[in-house]
């Protein structure tokens, strides 16, 4: 009999045949899973033609195929199956599995994903949002060691709440890179997973879903004096356009025309900014305490900061 091991993301539970440490761990006898895993025997070295190269999608279809890894299959944001190489390194396995292929789902299911790392603070869930390496995990990383709490990194999930939106948390852990993974400071149970290390989060991991209150787009210039500017107008749906993860996984779902629908409605229920800095890790606690200082000017408390 195949071992079932059940977890909760993104607000969704989840019944799998391949454990995922990375996830929170959920009682097995709560009724029917959201989304079922399932792990297949281990597929053959003959490659599929998939419509994009490595990916194809169909209404209400994904598949995956990465070399030398894996196979993967989402259908209807609801069943996830996986035909491992031969021999591959489970944790190899599961990384593609908790990124790529948990975006698909999203996407399936009607979520709207950002590439970027959420918080949770007094004012609500942040958000931060940029291109490759522009240090969102890094950032959110100095929030964690000031006290905040970690509700999602590399991939944020953009989901209604009560009267607007709120991010559901994800992965309890870090992925950072060396250098950023130095500044961390120390961190008994890290490990490095394939290209980055990566950091359980224990207590400083947010268990529930949090309103949100601002995302943010995080962007470089040589100024010392960094700048905090609220986007209006239709600038904000284009921006969070730009920052979506994998958005070339968007095109040819069901779900695509209803995902441009919503982001015109998170930008309508939630503030927009673009940080821009000077990149300096000697700065992140500056960087820090001047966005916590915006945060005080724009938004309302909505928990003690005793609690932070």
């Amino acid at each position: 009999m195949v071992s079932v091991v059940a977890y909760r993301a993104y607000g969704l539970s989840i019944h799998t045949e391949l454990a995922c440490p990375e996830l929170s761990p959920l009682d097995l006898e709560v009724g029917t899973p959201d989304l079922t895993i399932r792990l297949l025997e281990p597929a053959t070295a003959t490659e599929e033609t998939l419509a994009n190269g490595r990916y194809e999608v169909l209404p209400g279809l994904f598949r995956l195929d990465v070399p030398d890894v894996a196979r993967y299959r989402v259908e209807d944001g609801s069943r996830i199956f996986i035909e491992p190489r031969p021999n591959v390194p489970l944790d190899k396995v599961r990384l593609f599995l908790l990124g790529s292929v948990m975006g698909a789902v999203l996407y399936q299911r009607g979520f709207f994903p950002l590439h970027g790392s959420a918080v949770e603070t007094p004012w609500g869930a942040m958000i931060f949002v940029g291109n490759q390496g522009a240090g969102k995990s890094t950032l959110a990383a100095q929030f964690l060691q000031r006290g905040y709490r970690l509700l999602s990194d590399d991939v944020c999930a953009v989901a209604p709440g009560h009267g607007g939106f709120e991010i559901p948390p994800a992965l309890a852990q870090f992925r950072l890179c060396a250098d950023a993974f130095e500044r961390f400071g120390p961190a008994p149970a890290a490990r490095f997973d394939v290209d980055k290390f990566v950091i359980p989060m224990g207590e400083r991991y947010s268990p529930h879903p949090v309103p949100l209150a601002a995302i943010h787009i995080l962007a470089d210039h040589d100024e010392e004096t960094p700048v905090f500017h609220i986007v209006r107008g239709f600038d904000r749906v284009q921006r969070l356009l730009e920052n979506l993860y994998r958005p070339h996984y968007l095109k040819g779902q069901e779900t695509q025309r209803e995902l441009m629908r919503l982001a015109g409605r998170i930008a309508e229920k939630t503030t927009v900014v673009s940080v821009i800095r000077k990149r300096d890790p000697e700065k992140l606690k500056d960087m820090v305490e001047f966005l916590e200082s915006a945060w005080s000017e724009h938004f309302t408390l909505i928990a003690a900061k005793e609690k932070f």
